[in-house]
C-alpha cells in the first residue's frame, strides 16, 4: 500500500496552493473521495537527475507518495468533525501555517500569528486523541471478560499513560513507547503520534521570516516535528515560468532550487521512506521503500516475480557509482556488493536483482 501524507491547516493558509505545487493538480480537479482530494507527489531527487545524465535512458521516474487534502481544520468544532476521520487514515501529516501578511486574504482569527495557529491545531489534535483514548477505555470496560482481562489491563495501562501525557498538553510524538505498547495502540491511529512536517508559508523575504520564526521552529523540533519554510506565492510564480525564465528568476532571488522540491523530500523522509534506484538504457527510476526493507521485498516493488524468485541483489552505492564515473568502473574497483535475502536496503542503493522463476 502506498504511503500517504495528509495536508492540514486552518482555512486560507495556502494548503490548496501547496497541494498543487506538490501534485501538479488543482484540488477541485483532483480525484475526490468523500470530500478529500487526492494526488500523487513526485519526490524531486537530484540523484535521479544525475543518474539520467550518466545513463541517458528512454524514460525516467522519481519516487512518489500520495497526498490527501481533507477539509479545513475547524477549531472548537465537535471532535467528530469531518476533518478528523480522514487524518486517522494517513501515515503522517503536513501542517501548513500562515506566516505572511496580506490584507486581501482572510484569516480565521483576524490576525497573523504562527505560534497561536500552531497551538490551535495541535490542541485540536490533542483533544481528539484524548477523546479517542477515553472512548477505548470505556469500551473495554463494557466488553471485559475473564479471557480478555489481562490484555485489557495492559492496554488500559498504555492508554492511561497516553492520556496523562495528553492532559499535560504534550503530543504523543514526545512520549517513549516500547514495541509492545505501540502494538496495542496502533489501531487507534492517534493524531499526535503521527510524524509531522510544519510548513511556514511566508512572504517574499524567506530569510527574514526564517530568523523571526527560529524560536518557534526550535520548539517544534523539540516536539519531534520537521520544519520547512516556503513562499507559496513565489513558488506559484516559478511554476508558471518556462525553464530559462525560471532559472533567471531563481538566480535573481538567490534560490538554488524550488522550495517545493525540498518540501517533497522532507515529506518523504517524514513518512519514513528511502529511495533505491534501478538504472539502465530503458529507464532510470527511484523506488520508495520503508526504512528497514529487506532486499526481496524491495525486489517485489519492481515486479512480483523478482521477489518470488529472488536469488541475490547486486548493489552499488549511489555515491560510489557517481565517483567512479560508470557502472563498469565501479565494478572494476570492487564497489559492487552481492547481498542475500537478509540484506536491508539502504537509501541510495543502486540495485540489480538476480532471480529465477
Amino acid at each position: 500500500m502506498a504511503m500517504n501524507l495528509g495536508l492540514v491547516g486552518l482555512p486560507e493558509v495556502g494548503k490548496a496552493t501547496i497541494f498543487r505545487l506538490l501534485t501538479g493538480l488543482l484540488p477541485e480537479k483532483a480525484p475526490n473521495r468523500n470530500g478529500i482530494a487526492y494526488g500523487i507527489a513526485p519526490v524531486r531527487d537530484p540523484r535521479v537527475d544525475r543518474l539520467v545524465e550518466m545513463y541517458h535512458p528512454k524514460k525516467m521516474r522519481y519516487a512518489e507518495f500520495e497526498m490527501a487534502l481533507p477539509p479545513d481544520v475547524t477549531p472548537n468544532a465537535a471532535r467528530s468533525a469531518e476533518w478528523i476521520d480522514p487524518l486517522r487514515n494517513v501515515d503522517a501529516y503536513l501542517h501548513v501555517v500562515r506566516a505572511f501578511e496580506s490584507p486581501s486574504v482572510f484569516h480565521l482569527e483576524g490576525s497573523v500569528d504562527p505560534a497561536r495557529d500552531v497551538e490551535l491545531v495541535e490542541m485540536e489534535f490533542l483533544l481528539a486523541d484524548m477523546a479517542m483514548a477515553e472512548k477505548r477505555i470505556s469500551r473495554m470496560a463494557k466488553e471485559a471478560t475473564k479471557k480478555t482481562a489481562a490484555q485489557h489491563e495492559y492496554e488500559e495501562g498504555v492508554l492511561r499513560k497516553c492520556t496523562a501525557h495528553l492532559e499535560a498538553e504534550k503530543s504523543l510524538r514526545t512520549l517513549a513507547f516500547n514495541d509492545e505498547e505501540l502494538r496495542h495502540i496502533r489501531s487507534l491511529q492517534f493524531l499526535t503520534l503521527k510524524p509531522l512536517v510544519v510548513v511556514f508559508n511566508v512572504g517574499e523575504d524567506v530569510e527574514a521570516a526564517r530568523k523571526a520564526l527560529a524560536p518557534l521552529a526550535e520548539s517544534l523540533h523539540g516536539q519531534g516535528a520537521t520544519v520547512v519554510y516556503l513562499s507559496a506565492a513565489i513558488e506559484s510564480e516559478l511554476c508558471e515560468l518556462g525553464p530559462a525564465e525560471r532559472e533567471a528568476f531563481m538566480a535573481d532571488l538567490g534560490i538554488a532550487e524550488p522550495a517545493a522540491h525540498r518540501l517533497s523530500r522532507a515529506a518523504y523522509d517524514c513518512l519514513g521512506l528511502i529511495s533505491f534506484f534501478t538504472v539502465g538504457e530503458d529507464e532510470v527510476r527511484a523506488w520508495p521503500a520503508r526504512k528497514g526493507t529487506l532486499a526481496p521485498e524491495a525486489a517485489g516493488k519492481i515486479h512480483s516475480d523478482l521477489e518470488r524468485g529472488f536469488i541475490r541483489a547486486e548493489t552499488i552505492r549511489y555515491d560510489d557509482l557517481v565517483k567512479s564515473g560508470s557502472e563498469k568502473a565501479a565494478k572494476e574497483a570492487n564497489l559492487q556488493h552481492v547481498n542475500g535475502k537478509e540484506y536491508v536496503v539502504q537509501d541510495g542503493d543502486v540495485l540489480h536483482i538476480r532471480f529465477n522463476v
